[in-house]
C-alpha cells in the first residue's frame, strides 16, 4: 500500500501440499485515497503457479463497519507470476457491471467513528 497513511495492513497465511491458503486485511481508519488511479492492492504471500489468473474472495466493511457490514459482488485477480502487487477491484453498476478499482476508503470522513474494512481470503497453487 502506498498513499497518505490512514490505511494498515495485515494478513495470515499457510502453505501446504502446494497450496497456499491466505486471509489479508486492510483497515482505514482515516479516509484515504489511494497513490495512484489503480488503487490499493495486494501481493501474494508466495509465488503463484503460473499460467492462469486466480481470483479470490473480496469483502468490504464499509463506514461505520463496526456496526454493520456490506458485502457483495467483489474479486481480486492474482497476477499470473504472484511477483507484483494486484489490484483490488469490485463489481460496479455501471457498463454491465464492470470491475472497478478500489482507490478510496472514507475512514473518519464524514463523522464516521470505525474504520472500514476490506478482507480478502482465498487459496492457490504455488509455483
Amino acid at each position: 500500500m502506498n498513499g497518505s497513511d490512514g490505511t494498515v495492513g495485515t494478513g495470515e497465511y499457510v502453505e501446504a501440499n502446494g497450496l497456499v491458503t491466505f486471509t489479508a486485511q486492510i483497515v482505514a481508519q482515516m479516509e484515504t485515497t489511494a497513490a495512484s488511479s489503480a488503487g490499493f492492492g495486494l501481493t501474494l504471500p508466495k509465488r503463484a503457479k503460473s499460467g492462469v489468473r486466480y481470483v479470490f474472495s473480496l469483502s468490504l466493511d464499509g463506514r461505520d463497519a463496526d456496526h454493520g457490514i456490506w458485502t457483495g459482488v467483489a474479486q481480486i485477480y492474482a497476477g499470473s507470476d504472484g511477483s507484483q502487487i494486484d489490484r483490488l477491484r469490485v463489481t460496479g453498476t455501471s457498463n454491465g457491471a464492470a470491475l472497478q478499482n478500489v482507490n478510496h476508503f472514507y475512514g473518519d470522513a464524514e463523522g464516521a467513528k470505525y474504520a472500514e474494512i476490506i478482507t480478502v481470503t482465498g487459496s492457490y497453487p504455488v509455483a
